[in-house]
């Protein structure tokens, strides 16, 4: 289908005509390849991020650039959420913000807007730099992280770059779960942990969102179909869906992210005439659980 006719054309149409040589926004006219790859940014919100990947069907979007540092899961937290979402679409994940702007350090935790708030010291004793970035980049679903560089030296404790390189020798998985949680235990340290201003604030696990159930008659059967959306994580990752009738437990569904906007669904053939409540609950890798309202079929 062309869209050169369209009252409006959005920005990604044709940034995806200019990545594969076609013309269908009508843009194109020479059927030039101008671009590799598209992707989008975005720190603040994981449900905003999760939103605008689920709304791309046709797979236009490659990459990600989010933010992850060890101060993360003090927040709504992205290495839950948004990034084995991006994953499980095969995009790339870049991370960003492994310092907080710098405010794990010297700069308020606020909008940088001086000069003064570069930061131009390589971590300090009590938060080095090395397992800031070690974090990030073994963060599961992470590819590559994007760090920033105040200072560049001669003398290597005083080279923000030189020290960027050595940390980042490490391979995928490279940090125990003991070993990130102590790293996660020493940033907090910082401002109180208060130095995602960037992000908002953490969210108690929610329960699956906009339940539905719907029937319909199959001989002397109905068949019992329920719809829900994603749940968000809290400081641990999604472990399971599970599906209650009437107060009891009669599926469990292993989590995995919602890759569209389109529901999740499960079904059951019942040969009753009574009605039946119906309600989906989270649970988490804590064992911390969420449950929707009950709907009646």
């Amino acid at each position: 289908m062309f869209l050169k006719d369209a009252e409006k054309i959005g920005a990604l149409a044709a940034l995806r005509d200019y990545r594969d040589g076609t013309n269908l926004t009508g843009l194109n006219p020479k059927n030039e390849r101008l671009i590799r790859h598209i992707g989008f940014s975005g720190h603040f919100d994981a449900s905003v991020n999760m939103y605008m990947i689920q709304k791309d069907k046709s797979n236009i979007l490659d990459a990600m650039l989010v933010a992850i540092n060890a101060n993360d899961r003090l927040m709504f937290n992205m290495q839950h959420n948004v990034i084995p979402l991006a994953k499980a679409k095969n995009m790339g994940v870049i991370g960003m913000k492994v310092f907080a702007d710098g405010a794990m350090y010297t700069k308020p935790a606020e909008w940088s807007n001086k000069k003064e708030h570069v930061v131009r010291t390589v971590g300090n004793a009590s938060l080095p730099s090395k397992p800031l970035v070690q974090y990030a980049l073994t963060t599961p679903g992470v590819d590559l992280v994007i760090i920033g560089i105040g200072q560049v030296s001669d003398s290597y404790e005083e080279c923000q770059l030189s020290n960027n390189i050595d940390a980042a020798q490490i391979l995928p998985g490279g940090l125990t779960a003991e070993e990130r949680k102590a790293i996660e235990e020493m940033a907090a340290k910082a401002k109180e942990g208060k130095t995602n201003y960037f992000q908002l604030p953490a969210i108690a696990l929610t329960g699956p969102s906009s339940v539905t159930v719907a029937e319909k008659a199959e001989g002397d059967s109905r068949k019992v179909l329920l719809t829900w959306n994603t749940a968000f994580a809290a400081a641990v990752p999604l472990q399971s869906y599970q599906v209650l009738r009437d107060g009891a437990l009669v599926a469990e569904i292993p989590f995995t992210p919602q890759l569209t906007t389109d529901p999740f669904t499960w079904s059951e053939t019942v040969s009753d005439t009574s009605r039946h409540t119906y309600a989906v609950r989270v649970k988490d890798a804590s064992g911390a659980e969420a449950i929707t309202e009950a709907v009646v079929a």
